[in-house]
């Protein structure tokens, strides 16, 4: 019995050393990405299909980093919309969850699937004017 209960602890901590070892990210560099999704005037929006979204991360310090969204695309409302809004970003504990605060409005809760891969949720409460929910794809640029 003894030997099972040291056999467990062990296992546990060695599996909490692993955890806490995983390696930072790199997430500096552009990554081209497409978005679906639901917005107040909009509607259902695929950007995949209307134009292009971009995102460029230009500085990392540890687990904290900043850059800019670049969005195009068209709306048969509106037509053609571009957007460069800035953000700061952390990485969770995990080394693999995204929080990202939009300098404009709206938040980002991704994953980072691999070393070129990143899904996100992007967020935005209704004030009046816009609210909405999309899910992004993205992929680092080579």
């Amino acid at each position: 019995m003894a030997t099972k209960q040291i056999f467990v602890i062990v296992a546990l901590m060695m599996a909490a050393v692993g955890l806490s070892t995983a390696e930072i990210p790199n997430l500096i560099g552009n990554w081209t990405g497409s978005f679906q999704g639901y917005d107040k005037h909009a509607n259902y929006m695929d950007v995949n299909k209307t134009g292009n979204l971009n995102m460029t991360i230009s500085d990392q310090r540890g687990r904290v980093f900043t850059g800019n969204f670049i969005l195009n695309f068209s709306l048969p409302q509106t037509g053609l919309v571009q957007m460069t809004e800035g953000f700061s970003g952390v990485i969770g504990w995990d080394n693999k969850t995204l929080y990202i605060a939009e300098y404009d409005k709206g938040y980002d809760i991704g994953t980072v699937l691999s070393n070129d891969s990143i899904e996100a949720v992007y967020i935005e409460d209704g004030d009046g004017e816009t609210a909405g929910a999309y899910i992004c794809s993205y992929h680092r640029e080579k």
